[in-house]
């Protein structure tokens, strides 16, 4: 925390404006000296040409931000320069030799995190607002960001906080107050239903973060490689019209009315004495287990086959939409399916009805993951920590233990609470979380 440091903040790469960020308690000094100017407003943009040892580095506009009132909490600069891989490594490496030593990951969030300027909710949904893939993981992050699962966690330790002062006031004073049992196992029982739900919730948001998980299964030839292809809108996989062409799985990604979906291509599945195929067919039955949703490749030329039957088997108590394929050229639909698509994945014709079909089947994994603010793998295993021990507490109460038993229940459960918001954390954990961010943030 009292180091210098200095980083990159903007892509390295070709561009209009680069980003040069240095904090601690050197960082005017060092930009001072840099670009020759002796007194500063805080916050206004000065406009210089930065030199170092006889050389000038770079024209730059340059900011001034004095401690408390930056981004880390710090005294900190920005330094913003010409664009360009070769001036921006040249303005980084005369701060470096200047007294500032190269940040680590994430060193500047952590920092505003050490010294109170944002929670570790906020600091994980600034990460997660770079990582979005989605317009809904974006929307989720920013309401963290602003506070909100700040403040719905806030919310559970008061009910908690609250039901464990009663326990610990009859403790105390056993002669003057009575615990109420029934009204503290009412109030527990209520708090783990809405944790029961929450982590339900919070596990579909993690969903809709990480991407849809959509399958395209079929027998060889259907059409799935054709599909995939024209859903991503580019050549990812190979389209012949030779049988088991698809050996491995192939995934790509793409975004359906501001909903991430990775998708995942696997080899046409058949019965088959081919060592290669069959292992690429294990590998997609494998995949089938993994997938939200599954699109049931069918092909309106052949119409429904002993092939398609032994596919059908192992799709039908999954979520799935039956897609009859190569509907420009053939119309042999003969099995009846609910909720079936017909399209052409060569000419694209009725993919509105498939985007819209498929939306339709997981909306549920949108509604409720919009309605939950745990973002991250992390938030929700401490999350199901909490309930773990909101449900000891009431076991341990229906079991007659004595009520100083079901208080450390709860206030294990608050000091999980605390570890999830960032009111208690170790080195490890701070390490883990900051270490996924890139260098200059």
């Amino acid at each position: 925390m009292f180091d210098t440091i200095a980083a990159i903040s903007s892509p390295l790469g070709t561009g209009a404006i680069s980003v040069v960020r240095i904090d601690g308690p050197k960082s005017h000094d060092i930009a001072k000296k840099l670009v020759k100017i002796s007194n500063v407003d805080y916050r206004r943009v000065y406009h210089a040409f930065m030199e170092f040892e006889g050389q000038i580095v770079d024209e730059v506009n340059i900011v001034f931000y004095k401690s408390p009132n930056s981004y880390t909490g710090n005294d900190l600069v920005e330094i913003y320069g010409h664009g360009g891989i070769l001036v921006t490594r040249k303005v980084l490496e005369a701060v470096l030799k200047s007294g500032a030593r190269l940040a680590e990951r994430g060193e500047f969030t952590k920092r505003a995190f050490l010294n109170g300027k944002i929670s570790l909710v906020q600091a994980e949904s600034i990460y997660q607002i770079i990582e979005a893939k989605s317009e809904i993981s974006l929307k989720l992050s920013f309401e963290n960001l602003k506070g909100k699962l700040s403040e719905e966690i806030e919310n559970y330790r008061s009910r908690l906080l609250n039901i464990l002062a009663e326990i610990e006031v009859s403790i105390d004073y056993p002669d003057d107050m009575e615990v109420d049992f029934d009204n503290i196992f009412n109030l527990l029982t209520k708090i783990d239903q809405q944790l029961s739900l929450k982590i339900e919730k919070s596990k579909k948001a993690l969903t809709l973060n990480q991407g849809i998980v959509m399958t395209i299964v079929g027998k060889p030839n259907s059409g799935k490689s054709t599909l995939l292809n024209k859903l991503l809108e580019e050549d990812r996989a190979i389209v012949t019209d030779i049988p088991g062409t698809t050996r491995d799985v192939i995934k790509g990604e793409i975004d359906i009315n501001g909903i991430h979906f990775v998708i995942v291509d696997t080899a046409g599945i058949r019965e088959t004495d081919d060592v290669v195929e069959s292992i690429g067919i294990q590998k997609s039955i494998k995949e089938l287990e993994k997938a939200d949703i599954v699109l049931f490749v069918l092909d309106s030329t052949t119409g429904f086959t002993k092939e398609d039957e032994y596919i059908f088997e192992k799709v039908k108590k999954l979520n799935y939409i039956p897609v009859w394929n190569k509907c420009d050229i053939g119309n042999n639909f003969n099995m009846e399916f609910r909720d079936a698509v017909k399209i052409s994945a060569l000419t694209g014709e009725s993919f509105k009805s498939l985007e819209s079909m498929i939306l339709s089947k997981v909306s549920d994994i949108i509604e409720s993951g919009e309605s939950s603010h745990i973002i991250t793998q992390r938030q929700l295993e401490v999350l199901e920590r909490v309930k773990r021990n909101v449900e000891s507490a009431i076991f341990n109460l229906k079991s007659g233990y004595e009520v100083d038993v079901v208080s450390i229940d709860i206030r294990k459960a608050l000091e999980e609470l605390d570890v999830l918001i960032g009111k208690r954390f170790s080195d490890d954990l701070l390490d883990t979380i900051f270490s996924n961010f890139c260098v200059g943030k």
